[in-house]
């Protein structure tokens, strides 16, 4: 059996709604390799160690996506920016942890926008928690007020 890693989020994240459901979510999609139906297509960024989920956050696409069995498909369509947002987290191969970062959108995909906020997450928080100079605990269910 894998060893179960660890999801830790930073701060921030915190502060979205309903981010322990996220939290769940992404913990058990990483260790157990559970369909969630508000996840879609996993990829890298370009910026280094971090990686993005597309999310589904209405209705219309949850039911779209829920039919949809290869996890690569469920994207947004292009032309619906208001459809358009990702879970960002980073991984650290060394210690086989991951972080959530931050939820993005909508325009997700608009680099122009969102390039700059990759680069300060990268080098605010992600490489200072690769190199041990900043740590994240693993939320608890009664902080998602």
């Amino acid at each position: 059996m894998n060893k179960e890693r660890i999801v830790f989020v930073t701060d921030d994240f915190k502060n979205e709604e309903n981010f322990y459901g996220f939290y769940v979510d992404f913990y058990n999609y990483k260790n157990f390799g559970d369909r969630i139906d508000v996840f879609g297509r996993d990829a890298r960024l370009d910026t280094p160690l971090m990686s993005h989920i597309h999310l589904a956050k209405n209705k219309e696409l949850v039911d779209k996506w829920r039919d949809i069995t290869n996890i690569n498909e469920r994207t947004t369509i292009k032309g619906k920016p208001k459809d358009d947002y990702w879970l960002i987290y980073a991984y650290d191969t060394s210690n086989e942890e991951y972080l959530i970062l931050a939820i993005i959108g909508p325009n997700a995909h608009n680099r122009g926008e969102w390039t700059s906020y990759y680069n300060t997450l990268y080098h605010d928080i992600v490489l200072p928690w690769i190199n041990g100079k900043i740590t994240y605990t693993e939320p608890d269910e009664s902080e998602d007020i």
